[in-house]
């Protein structure tokens, strides 16, 4: 059942809408880390919300929907390069170069899943991107700390919150 104009249904949607937005925000906060950013995506989202409702088929999945478009702006303002400065050196950008797949022998999803981990490391925060992609071209630890001039320990850190972000996106 699609949402119809009466004004109960509206009332019903703004309620449910409302309801929500502490839950959006805390979603919003874990991916932004940042809580102006995310009061501004919980407010996106409820705006492109309000304004396409009559596209939901199904008032029992509102949830899912708001987090499906909460997350799909998140994603399209990674996308637009507005929430960082992208600085590369000339050894960063061949670094990035090297993590450019060898497809032959490779099944079609293999190279779309390879393809959408790489887009999905590159809308991480430059201090997840760069440990994980140096990482994935082979070096260690120890090496990306000494390129990097920064602890080991951090490097390590680095690393596992961004895989564990990583992991949040394709389970969200």
């Amino acid at each position: 059942m699609k949402w119809q104009s009466g004004d109960n249904d509206r009332d019903r949607f703004s309620g449910k809408l409302i309801h929500l937005q502490e839950q959006l925000y805390f979603y919003a906060l874990q991916l932004t880390e940042n809580r102006e950013n995310a009061k501004d995506l919980v407010q996106e989202t409820s705006y492109k919300a309000l304004k396409s409702k009559s596209r939901l088929n199904n008032n029992d999945h509102i949830r899912a929907w708001l987090y499906t478009i909460l997350k799909n702006t998140y994603i399209n303002y990674l996308r637009s390069g507005h929430h960082r400065q992208l600085v590369m050196d000339n050894e960063d950008l061949s670094n990035t170069c090297q993590l450019a797949p060898d497809t032959s022998g490779q099944m079609p999803d293999e190279i779309l899943l390879n393809k959408e981990l790489r887009e999905i490391i590159s809308s991480l925060p430059m201090v997840y991107e760069r440990p994980l992609n140096l990482y994935l071209t082979g070096y260690s630890y120890k090496e990306i700390s000494n390129k990097m001039n920064i602890p080991i320990g951090t490097v390590k850190s680095r690393i596992h919150l961004g895989k564990r972000k990583i992991r949040n996106i394709y389970t969200s």
